[in-house]
């Protein structure tokens, strides 16, 4: 037993990996030799964790990767409890499927990062790739609880067919932010790119930077929102995402679509203080 598990990269490894149950609650009942030889893949060839990384403790559900891992992909999917801290960026599918846990990367991530998600959280603090929050090829939906917030800038399809849960995105969101959302909430304090919240059914969609609202939504009001106040408070104290006063305190306008759906979502507009 040991307070955290440290995974530490080795060098010179070449190609990508997918690992399997590298994951806090797993972790938490495995020894080192056992951690060192879990498998992950690099196409159909299979290898050892311990080929990837220098593996020092065991039996505890803290994990921390001591460095970039741009080639290790799936890191934390399907996590149920735990903790992973990544001193670095990180590859593809962080945190795909996550139902509990935390996981917290002090870099970027690549694409699909917690897609399908159902509880606990993700935060990185750089950029995220496409697909943030989304939806598995051909899934009728996303996300469906827990919280995400990337501190950069998102690639495209953010909260793509989510159902429940935050996304926040300190930077720009890349095109179709909140496409067929069916309900949850994506904040994005830059600019979000055309295509957001078309076919959106009862989500919010936030853009305090700006977008450009599709034409199948209809303006109903400029408002002070009292829930915002709520959300960009807790995203300051948990995650340390702050916002200034003004975007907190400031008015938004409220358009209600998609009208092609029940037209009972939202795209909320910073209009200033």
């Amino acid at each position: 037993m040991s307070d955290r598990v440290t995974l530490v990269p080795k060098t010179g490894v070449r190609g990508g990996f997918d690992v399997d149950g590298l994951t806090g609650d797993r972790l938490v009942t495995l020894s080192e030799q056992a951690i060192a030889r879990l498998p992950v893949w690099q196409g159909r060839v299979r290898a050892q964790l311990g080929d990837l990384f220098e593996v020092r403790g065991g039996g505890s559900a803290t994990v921390h990767i001591a460095g970039s891992v741009t080639h290790v992909h799936g890191i934390g999917a399907g996590m149920a409890g735990g903790a992973i801290v990544i001193d670095g960026d990180a590859g593809d599918r962080a945190g795909m499927e996550m139902s509990g846990g935390s996981i917290e990367v002090n870099g970027s991530v690549g694409a699909d990062a917690a897609v399908a998600m159902s509880g606990g959280s993700l935060q990185v603090r750089g950029s995220a790739g496409d697909r943030l929050g989304g939806a598995r090829p051909g899934a009728p939906r996303g996300m469906t609880g827990g919280e995400i917030v990337v501190h950069g800038h998102a690639g495209a399809d953010v909260g793509a067919v989510c159902r429940r849960g935050l996304i926040a995105v300190g930077g720009d969101a890349g095109a179709d932010a909140g496409r067929a959302m069916i309900a949850g909430s994506v904040v994005v304090l830059g600019h979000t790119a055309p295509g957001a919240g078309r076919f959106n059914k009862r989500g919010s969609l936030v853009a305090v930077g700006g977008v450009d609202v599709p034409a199948t939504y209809q303006y109903a009001c400029t408002y002070r929102p009292p829930h915002l106040r709520v959300t960009f408070r807790h995203l300051a104290q948990r995650y340390r995402l702050y916002v200034d006063p003004p975007i907190m305190d400031g008015r938004y306008r409220r358009y209600c679509g998609d009208l092609l759906d029940p037209g009972k979502g939202e795209i909320l507009i910073w209009d200033g203080a």
